[in-house]
């Protein structure tokens, strides 16, 4: 039984892997910092560029949300921002080289639909959240703040999967690299400029032990229903190996996205 959960378990991180090939990793780690020559959007707004890598130092410039620039080099000198210990890092912008806080940097950009989002990161009593800046036509921006269960995840955006109420959803994908980690999806749908927050899924593996697999079936999916979400979840105990011993069970009910919400189908 234990070989048969490690296939299962091996064949899910493949499949993870072989779809973020192209995402980028998000993590608290510092394989995740920004790298030299990597064009970068800034996350804050009204942020001052410096001339050395101190909150005293000479102002070069003030830039707003969403300019891009390039990254130069990190420096050691760091200073909090929303509960992290941030880094500074020298930057190329448009010809002048200063100095940002990491903090204000986004970790990423993503445009759907012709609206652009922007990620960050905040900390609050030990507690990961990301942060969600979407940017509207006239220079304003709305944010949202969404607890993390995993600090390792990818951002990744897809069509609306066959449902006409949106135009894209976006999701965060936790990488699980343990057992008893958090391995799941938070799901966010979009219409026009507007970004819903819709469910949170699990997908937990404690070789041995137990494991959690909640997923959502969209009508262009294997096995989806025009109009409707196919939501399943799956439990399973193992109790004994020698003896097969194990006990299943399986939830499934259809919903629907209306009026910006997620509820029960109607007959």
């Amino acid at each position: 039984m234990k070989t048969r959960q490690m296939l299962s378990i091996l064949t899910l991180l493949a499949i993870c892997l072989f779809t973020n090939a192209q995402e980028k990793l998000h993590c608290s780690y510092e394989d995740c910092d920004f790298t030299k020559g990597e064009v970068v959007y800034l996350f804050g707004d009204d942020v001052l560029l410096r001339e050395a890598p101190t909150v005293e130092s000479k102002i070069l410039g003030k830039l707003e949300i969403g300019t891009h620039m390039v990254i130069l080099e990190k420096h050691k000198n760091s200073w909090p921002y929303k509960g992290i210990d941030s880094h500074f890092y020298k930057v190329d912008y448009k010809g002048t080289e200063g100095y940002i806080l990491g903090g204000l940097i986004a970790l990423e950009k993503k445009t759907v639909h012709g609206v652009t989002h922007l990620f960050g990161r905040a900390k609050s009593a030990q507690q990961d959240y990301l942060l969600i800046r979407t940017l509207k036509g006239d220079g304003k921006f709305t944010e949202k703040s969404v607890r993390l269960d995993n600090p390792q995840f990818y951002l990744t955006v897809q069509g609306n999967k066959g449902l006409s109420q949106i135009d894209a959803m976006l999701y965060v994908d936790y990488v699980a690299e343990g057992c008893g980690v958090e391995g799941g999806r938070i799901y966010f749908f979009q219409k026009e400029d507007s970004l819903y927050q819709v469910a949170r899924l699990s997908k937990i593996f404690d070789a041995g032990v137990y494991a959690i697999q909640e997923e959502f079936i969209f009508p262009e999916d294997e096995d989806g229903i025009e109009g409707k979400i196919r939501y399943t979840k799956e439990l399973a105990e193992y109790y004994d190996d020698a003896a097969n011993w194990e006990k299943k069970s399986l939830e499934s009910k259809e919903l629907i996205w209306t009026n910006h919400s997620l509820g029960l189908a109607q007959r």
